[in-house]
């Protein structure tokens, strides 16, 4: 199999989150994590001097803090400069409720980025208006239609 360095794999973070890091608050920002999955992207932002916070379960590494919570129904006071999104929106069985918990999580002018399921870019868009403003959108580079979104909370 091929790697074109733009497909996803397990073995390392999100090539989308890395390529995104130039267009979001730089460290030391405050970052939320909603889903660890397999830590490589808690990691690679950790490393990059981010302060990262997750909701899921996993071993992280020191400094890394994880709250026991629900993600759909938290109250994050708008604790966190950026919400990085690696998959969480498409497991989630209530999209509205997710993106709600996005906005309640960031602070005003907070970015929420990452790779969102493809479809329909005007659907995401119109999912993400309510509470936000797409400062980019663009195809991911993954054969799935993924896109690359940054988002700043209003």
């Amino acid at each position: 199999m091929h790697d074109s360095g733009s497909g996803p794999r397990l073995d390392r973070p999100s090539p989308v989150v890395l390529r995104l890091l130039p267009h979001v608050h730089p460290p030391p920002a405050r970052v939320l994590v909603a889903g660890f999955g397999t830590g490589h992207e808690v990691q690679a932002l950790h490393a990059r001097g981010y302060d990262v916070v997750t909701v899921d379960a996993g071993t992280v590494p020191a400094g890394v803090s994880t709250l026991a919570a629900d993600f759909a129904t938290a109250d994050f006071a708008g604790r966190f400069d950026l919400v990085c999104e690696h998959g969480g929106l498409d497991a989630a069985p209530d999209r509205g409720a997710w993106i709600a918990a996005c906005a309640r999580a960031l602070r005003g002018g907070g970015q929420l980025f990452g790779s969102f399921a493809g479809g329909s870019t005007s659907a995401l868009l119109h999912q993400l208006a309510p509470a936000f403003d797409v400062i980019r959108c663009q195809p991911g580079g993954f054969s799935d239609g993924r896109l690359e979104v940054v988002a700043v909370r209003r």
